[in-house]
């Protein structure tokens, strides 16, 4: 090969290079989509359904006297209203005990007894005594050669 083509076909190979850098960003963005997404198209509403329960079954004199009184709901009377009002409890409730709701005065502290101060509660120093003399042990004798003579011990070479 020649070195012109071979200049070629490398600057060819560094161009593929940095298009694909660049492609690799928008194609990671449309790859953490799923391809639903793209083609979203909102359903059409197919036709009336009838609802399969129901809260409340009404007669149809019932259902015409609810949407009668729906109908002529702004308009109030003391039988309409006390049609709709209902009585949970049969009697009244007893009435809640007046009581103030801070208390008058703070309640009053046990009083905080002060620990006397006693002078000298530790000694004037807690220094170590003075070290002593250890004396050798009676059985050890003097004359015990050692394992490496100082002339070998100063040896540095």
């Amino acid at each position: 090969m020649s070195s012109a083509a071979a200049r070629s076909f490398r600057r060819i190979r560094h161009e593929a290079f940095a298009l694909a850098l660049v492609a690799a960003v928008p194609l990671a963005i449309v790859s953490a989509f799923p391809l639903e997404a793209f083609s979203f198209r909102a359903r059409t509403k197919g036709g009336e359904v009838r609802p399969s329960c129901a809260f409340v079954t009404l007669t149809d004199e019932e259902e015409r006297a609810a949407l009668s009184t729906a109908r002529t709901s702004w308009q109030v009377d003391a039988r309409g209203v006390k049609r709709m009002r209902v009585d949970i409890s049969t009697s009244e409730l007893p009435p809640a005990p007046v009581r103030p709701v801070i208390a008058e005065r703070p309640p009053r502290r046990a009083a905080i007894e002060i620990p006397e101060y006693v002078p000298g509660a530790l000694p004037p120093t807690v220094a170590a005594p003075a070290a002593a003399q250890i004396k050798a042990e009676a059985g050890a004798s003097s004359s015990a050669k050692p394992a490496f003579s100082r002339e070998e011990l100063l040896k540095i070479d």
